[in-house]
């Protein structure tokens, strides 16, 4: 009887142990899927989040008030103001793009979400666009040396392309929203 008992318990066990390997695996996966989708949402949230505010800001005429109060001296401290704020809300978005070109997808068997270390192309095409951002607005800046637009000209230059550099990346990178 004994033997007989050992032997359904082992048969048991060959059968039932490869369903309860399988549904740990599955939970594995589904956890590191979970994991996955979190960290996808919230990079995507804040990507767009910043992306979103930086759209609003450009519509609309930041500095009209310390334009007009101030004449071009308050519009320059404006400027430089609203250039700050603007190059946050850039900041968060790239590092955005950046967690989510680095993170990846969990493997079948459920391995943990792991974030790619190291720079990406992605990081030296915006060291490099940030080098071009600075050269060209100095570079456009100095036709209003010793004139009454020098204090504005330049962080005006940064607001707009900064705006338009980060329409480009919501082209360039926007499937990663989907």
């Amino acid at each position: 009887m004994k033997s007989r008992s050992w032997g359904c318990r082992f048969a048991g066990c060959v059968l039932l142990c490869p369903l309860a390997l399988l549904a740990q695996s599955g939970a594995k996966a589904s956890d590191a899927g979970a994991a996955f989708s979190a960290k996808q949402s919230a990079f995507q949230k804040s990507g767009s989040d910043a992306l979103r505010r930086e759209r609003a800001r450009s519509k609309t005429d930041l500095c009209a008030a310390a334009a007009a109060k101030n004449g071009n001296a308050g519009l320059g401290a404006c400027l430089v103001k609203e250039e700050k704020t603007t190059e946050e809300n850039y900041t968060a978005y790239i590092r955005a793009i950046g967690g989510l070109l680095r993170l990846s997808a969990p493997d079948d068997r459920g391995e943990s979400v792991q974030v790619q270390p190291g720079r990406l192309s992605f990081d030296n095409a915006e060291d490099a666009w940030r080098s071009y951002r600075e050269q060209s607005c100095k570079s456009m800046a100095t036709q209003w040396e010793g004139g009454d637009q020098a204090q504005v000209a330049y962080p005006n230059c940064i607001l707009k392309l900064t705006w338009n550099h980060m329409k480009e990346l919501a082209d360039l990178y926007g499937d990663l929203w989907h």
